[in-house]
């Protein structure tokens, strides 16, 4: 009897062990996981804008930017492969202008040029080109709204930055 009250005791030390391991392991996932959010906010604040942000006006006179949905693409950019098809998807449910902005050599944006030219009017320029300049572009793909006063209603670098489509 003496044997199995102390594999009783034995157990249940072990158990109450397990317990207070598990405690602590859920106390430093805790712990853990403020950290990545608070790693997460602090880069996201410091990210610098890929272009103009909503409210920017658009300072460009050679092409009516008033109502449009933009977007800037670069080949050589793997992000840009999977908002393409979404760029694409968006622009046929816009009621305005799309102009999308295919940036490198002609010879690398050839298939890009033809997949949105079926929604968009599309223009090939490099980085810096006057489109670039104009939308503030640092990188790729970024894509925007520009109201009919010609300022950027919303701005970004992934589609969900763009209000949802008003559906017909």
């Amino acid at each position: 009897m003496s044997v199995l009250t102390a594999a009783v005791v034995v157990v249940g030390v072990l158990c109450l062990l397990d317990l207070l391991l598990s405690f602590g392991i859920i106390r430093r996932l805790r712990q853990q996981n403020e950290t990545l959010r608070d790693l997460r906010e602090k880069q996201s604040a410091e990210e610098p804008p890929i272009m103009l942000t909503a409210g920017s006006p658009v300072e460009l006179s050679d092409v009516d930017v008033s109502g449009a949905l933009v977007g800037f693409f670069s080949p050589n950019c793997e992000p840009c492969k999977e908002r393409v098809p979404q760029f694409i998807e968006y622009a046929t449910g816009h009621r305005g202008k799309v102009i999308a902005i295919a940036a490198g050599p002609a010879e690398e944006v050839a298939d890009m040029v033809v997949r949105l030219g079926e929604v968009a009017e599309v223009v090939v320029e490099e980085m810096g080109g006057p489109l670039h300049n104009a939308f503030g572009t640092t990188g790729y793909p970024a894509v925007c709204l520009v109201d009919d006063s010609r300022t950027v209603a919303a701005s970004g670098w992934e589609m969900s930055a763009l209000p949802a489509l008003a559906t017909r």
